[in-house]
């Protein structure tokens, strides 16, 4: 009889516990727009807009209010993006050849045109972009960089192409640096150039380190292998990042420029055609989508997370909340970049919300502790 009693105790104080234990359905509104997804991922990505465009969007840029994108055989596509949600129609400058990548620079935009070189279009009208100059190049130019007085262009097999560009009106005529692969991107930080060197057959894929100290007169360019075939550079802070056509993303230590260090790799599935690293985030440009990676600490970046394109995406830029894309077929597509749980102290959680985990352990303590006590009854009366 007693023994039922102690039972029915532990079950009343368990039941007790667990009304007051329970989290309450009252939660921070912070709180309320975490998910499991957004716990593992602190950011992610809204609804695309999207903003057709008449030829193929491979490359984008973004200055003040405008998306400047190389539209390929359109040439150059200059939307309005003063309303990201609600982008304007685009106004166009053809170009001689087929416009690859684009760099802007005060009031000139820099194409990478393919095989005629680089391209030079006067923007300080945006909605009205003209006219166009160009310098050729003897390979085929698919990237571009501005840098001071000069435009640094990834020209293929002709490896990288410095032009004097001082005067844009008229730029001055290349000047070359042989490269180990195939140039297929470029970014310059300081002194030097990075370019992704892009080879079919992996033999001479990696990043080209050029010491560019006297443009007009490049020096030692250095070689770092990586797996993969680089299509895509960019550099933030002491490291290097490379989108990889068949191997994801590539990050490389150049704190020392002149010695620097092995790869780290994030792959997945798809081929990535442009990054961009912006924050804690490096953004990829790939087959079927935005890839988006937490890289705070580039030596261990984190897993992939994918927002869906509606075609192929060749080229990312970001610009203040939002990520925009080159996609294709399909035109600009912009991404808002939504960061569920923003800066700042987390919030206090309200009363009653005690997690799950401390409401289990609380269970079991309380659980033991009567079990403890019947087994206790039990040996004294059995001393009796």
């Amino acid at each position: 009889m007693l023994r039922s009693k102690m039972i029915n105790i532990v079950l009343i104080t368990l039941l007790i516990s667990m009304i007051f234990l329970i989290p309450s359905k009252e939660k921070n509104p912070t709180q309320a727009r975490l998910t499991a997804s957004s716990i593992l991922d602190p950011i992610y990505m809204g609804t695309p807009i999207y903003e057709n465009t008449t030829g193929e969007a491979h490359g984008v840029y973004v200055s003040g209010n405008y998306a400047y994108v190389a539209d390929r055989y359109s040439g150059l596509a200059v939307i309005d993006v003063s309303n990201p949600t609600n982008p304007g129609t685009p106004a166009y400058e053809s170009t001689m050849g087929e416009a690859m990548d684009v760099y802007v620079r005060g009031d000139y935009a820099y194409v990478a045109d393919f095989d005629s070189g680089l391209g030079i279009i006067y923007i300080a009208n945006p909605a009205n972009p003209g006219p166009y100059t160009y310098e050729d190049t003897t390979g085929y130019a698919w990237g571009v960089f501005v840098s001071g007085d000069f435009a640094y262009v990834a020209d293929g097999l002709s490896g990288l192409a410095i032009i004097n560009v001082s005067n844009p009106a008229t730029p001055v005529a290349p000047v070359y640096k042989n490269t180990t692969g195939f140039a297929y991107d470029v970014y310059v930080n300081g002194a030097y150039a990075y370019v992704a060197e892009y080879d079919t057959l992996d033999t001479n894929s990696g990043l080209a380190v050029i010491d560019i100290s006297d443009p007009t007169n490049p020096g030692t360019s250095l070689h770092e292998p990586v797996i993969g075939s680089p299509v895509g550079v960019y550099v933030s802070g002491n490291y290097a990042y490379l989108a990889l056509e068949d191997a994801g993303l590539a990050i490389i230590d150049i704190s020392d420029p002149t010695n620097p260090g092995l790869p780290v790799y994030a792959s997945w599935i798809h081929s990535a055609n442009d990054v961009y690293v912006s924050g804690d985030y490096a953004y990829l440009a790939t087959t079927w989508d935005l890839v988006f990676i937490d890289v705070s600490n580039p030596t261990n970046p984190g897993m992939p997370d994918h927002a869906p394109t509606t075609d192929m995406a060749y080229g990312v830029h970001v610009s203040g909340d939002y990520a925009y894309v080159a996609d294709g077929d399909d035109g600009l597509a912009i991404f808002e970049i939504i960061d569920p749980n923003p800066s700042g102290p987390p919030p206090e959680p309200a009363v009653g919300n005690v997690p799950f985990g401390n409401f289990f352990l609380i269970f079991i303590g309380i659980s033991v502790v009567c079990l403890i006590l019947i087994k206790k009854r039990q040996i004294v009366r059995a001393s009796r």
